[in-house]
C-alpha cells in the first residue's frame, strides 16, 4: 500500500495541470494534459473525464496509468491502476464537484486512480528514482 507524503501531496495540489499517460492493449502510448483532478486521500486520485477519446479507449483496454507533474516541492511521476465510474455514487460526486468548480464542463466518467508507485523526475542523481 502506497501513501503519498505531505511533500508530494503539496506539490500535486499546488499544480494546475498534470500529464496523464495511458497505453492501448497493444502498447500504443497516449499523453494528455489534465486540469480536472483532485486527491481523494493519501492513496487515491480522482480524474474527471470530460473529453477523453483515445484516453478512454486506452483506460478500458489497459487500466494502468501514470501522471507526471511539477509543483513547488519538485517533480514527480505517480503510477497506478484505475477504475472507471459512469453511473454510481463516485460518478455522482464527480458531477457535483465539476458543477461547483467548472459549471461549463459535464463529466462523461470519473476515473479513480489507486496509487501504486511514485518516482522523482527532478534532474540530478536521483532522477527516475522510485521513492514509494
Amino acid at each position: 500500500m502506497v501513501k503519498l507524503t505531505d511533500e508530494i501531496k503539496e506539490s500535486l495540489t499546488g499544480t494546475k495541470i498534470v500529464f496523464l499517460a495511458t497505453a492501448s492493449k497493444d502498447g500504443i502510448p497516449n499523453v494528455v494534459p489534465i486540469g480536472a483532478f483532485k486527491l481523494l486521500d493519501d492513496e487515491r486520485l480522482l480524474i474527471s473525464d470530460q473529453f477523453f477519446k483515445k484516453t478512454l479507449n486506452n483506460l478500458k483496454e489497459n487500466p494502468k496509468i501514470a501522471i507526471s507533474f511539477w509543483g513547488e516541492k519538485g517533480g514527480f511521476q505517480i503510477k497506478g491502476s484505475i477504475t472507471l465510474h459512469t453511473s454510481d455514487e463516485v460518478f455522482t460526486q464527480d458531477v457535483a464537484w465539476m458543477k461547483e468548480m467548472r459549471p461549463n464542463l459535464t463529466p462523461k466518467s470519473a476515473v479513480i486512480m489507486k496509487i501504486t508507485e511514485v518516482y522523482i523526475i527532478k534532474a540530478g542523481p536521483d532522477a527516475g528514482k522510485k521513492i514509494l
